[in-house]
């Protein structure tokens, strides 16, 4: 749910360095994402109203690194899954259907007209880690390319 994007000319990086850019990228966004992980779990919590949407919380999970047909790398970091259970007027029931976790975090993001205020985590998530991930992003690439 949440992106950075770098672009770099194509192989860029092996030329310059005599470095392959796809084991840095892999790397980096396997050290990073978890940081976000965390983040978004911690900035989604704060939002919680009741223990439905907790659920969605810990749903949250990190996919493993891809590199897609553009060769760009990516992870994806957000809620997995449906919920079965829903929270009407302070009481617990069964769905009659499932509802996706993700949708329910687009809900909290944006909130429902006339029914839910916004309350956003995505961004304040992203915020609150950004330093700390281009501290990993920088040493994976020092790692790989023998800088101290």
């Amino acid at each position: 749910m949440a992106a950075f994007d770098i672009d770099f000319p194509d192989d860029f990086l092996s030329e310059l360095l005599d470095t392959d850019f796809d084991e840095i990228a892999e790397e980096a966004l396997r050290d990073t994402a978890p940081l976000l992980e965390k983040s978004m779990k911690k900035e989604a919590r704060r939002g919680v109203m009741h223990e439905g949407e907790s659920e969605m919380v810990e749903s949250i999970a990190v996919s493993k690194p891809k590199k897609t047909k553009t060769d760009a790398w990516i992870v994806n970091v957000g809620p997995r899954g449906y919920s079965e259970t829903k929270f009407y007027k302070g009481k617990k029931k069964g769905r009659k259907y499932k509802v996706s976790n993700a949708l329910k975090a687009i809900w909290k993001e944006y909130g429902i007209p006339g029914q839910q205020a916004p309350q956003p985590f995505i961004q304040a998530s992203v915020n609150a880690v950004k330093p700390e991930i281009e501290q990993k992003l920088q040493e994976a690439y020092n790692r790989k390319v023998g800088e101290k």
